[in-house]
């Protein structure tokens, strides 16, 4: 597993523009108030309280965790960010949040269609892990770029950009509120027990089951019953969907379209 590091903490002041700063550590952020607090209640939370529903939300990130850290190294996203699902989504694609957001990034409808996501009758494309890890890496870039440091965009895509544009025109220092405050050091929680789990007495990465599948891929072009499909690759529909959760009913779609399958050789 990558060592991940994490820059988060905003950091501005009167006379220079916010674009000039970037986050600090961990390691001095967990000694800052209020942030130290919540950090530290949220690493009790998930260690104490809830250890067993946070080991399973680690293991689910191993299926798609090697697939994030591709994709973010390829755009340029710090990898510290590879773990934002754990507190999104519980690193499940068919997760629905508030407000209708969906899939391990937790995209509403508007954000997920600007940037590509193809949402209709017969797929839902917030839910496929990789298309969703692509969008969210361009909105990190766009976030990053609006605002000039990563850790101001983390807050920027909790919050909103516009929140975060309206708290900083008003401010001369930073006034954020207090959900998003908790939400960083959840964050930052989250992200320092999935870097080392076993240090904090959960199971290590190593003992952890639950890697994707191999697959192939098809393309097809109109709509196929996925027991058809099941049929002719000698798998079956429930594998099918676990590699396409995007796909809302059990055809394909009646356009051109990709397909995972279970790679059987």
């Amino acid at each position: 597993m990558k060592k991940l590091f994490i820059l988060i903490l905003l950091l501005l002041s009167l006379s220079l523009p916010a674009f000039v700063f970037a986050g600090e550590g961990l390691h001095v952020i967990k000694d800052k108030a209020p942030t130290s607090k919540m950090y530290d209640r949220a690493l009790q939370f998930f260690t104490e309280k809830v250890p067993e529903a946070f080991e399973k939300r680690l293991a689910e990130s191993q299926k798609y965790i090697d697939v994030i850290t591709d994709i973010f190294s390829e755009k340029e996203i710090p990898l510290d960010l590879a773990y934002l699902p754990l507190i999104e989504s519980g690193f499940s694609p068919l997760s629905v949040g508030r407000g209708d957001a969906v899939g391990l990034w937790q995209f509403v409808k508007g954000t997920a269609r600007k940037y590509g996501l193809r949402i209709d009758r017969y797929v839902d494309e917030r839910k496929d892990p990789e298309k969703s890890t692509y969008a969210a890496a361009s909105y990190f870039k766009d976030l990053y770029n609006m605002f000039g440091a990563w850790d101001i965009a983390l807050a920027a895509y909790n919050a909103g950009d516009g929140k975060i544009r309206r708290l900083l025109r008003r401010y001369k220092t930073p006034h954020l509120p207090r959900v998003v405050d908790r939400y960083m050091a959840k964050f930052m929680a989250a992200s320092d027990v999935a870097q080392d789990p076993e240090k904090y007495g959960l199971t290590s990465h190593s003992e952890m089951t639950g890697d994707w599948p191999e697959y192939i891929e098809i393309v097809t072009d109109k709509s196929v019953s996925l027991s058809a499909i099941a049929g002719t690759y000698n798998t079956t529909v429930r594998m099918i969907k676990e590699l396409n959760p995007a796909l809302i009913a059990n055809v394909t779609p009646p356009y051109e379209y990709v397909i995972r399958l279970p790679d059987t050789e």
